[in-house]
């Protein structure tokens, strides 16, 4: 699976004795971006969202405590191509699943920023709990997030997300209709 090595790196304990890297953001510009995401998936401008992401950029949400999906099935394990056709989905006047849109409201905080394991990376944790309202209930859902954001040249936006991984805390409840983007 393309990204697999980088992902499994990523995963390591995030190490706050990691030497600081010369190009790490101040968690200030980190705090924009990850607000930015927040607002996007909000706002459904999914298309603008995607922008943030890495050509190469992975968004995964593990179904366990492992990464491996020869070990276990994610309950999303989505690479730039299939992150456009997840939208695609969404923005289908078919999609039943998503008739009517969910409205969400997407917390992000606790945001720690490391240097990256590559020269132009860096890790950044933070936590999110994300409100879905669709069909008369509400459901929340709690996060720890793990991203590796890598500098890019072109843009407004100096960094974007490589790997975006989203290990929800009751991963291990039904998930019923989890078909919007966390």
């Amino acid at each position: 699976m393309p990204g697999a090595d980088r992902a499994e790196s990523a995963a390591q304990p995030l190490a706050p004795e990691v030497a600081e890297g010369a190009g790490t953001p101040a968690r200030a510009e980190v705090e924009a971006l990850l607000y930015r995401e927040a607002r996007l998936l909000d706002e459904r401008r999914f298309e603008e969202w995607l922008a943030l992401f890495t050509p190469d950029g992975r968004y995964l949400i593990p179904a366990g405590d492992t990464e491996d999906p020869e070990v276990e099935p994610a309950i999303a394990d989505d690479d730039h191509d299939t992150l456009e056709d997840r939208i695609h989905r969404l923005r289908s006047p078919v999609t039943w699943a998503q008739s009517p849109p969910s409205r969400t409201v997407h917390v992000v905080g606790g945001v720690e920023v490391w240097p990256g394991l590559a020269p132009a990376e860096c890790r950044v944790h933070a936590t999110a709990v994300v409100y879905e309202s669709r069909g008369g209930q509400t459901r929340s859902f709690a996060a720890r997030c793990l991203y590796v954001l890598r500098r890019v040249e072109e843009g407004d936006t100096p960094w974007r997300i490589a790997l975006k991984r989203v290990l929800l805390v009751n991963r291990d409840q039904p998930l019923f209709n989890l078909t919007f983007l966390l």
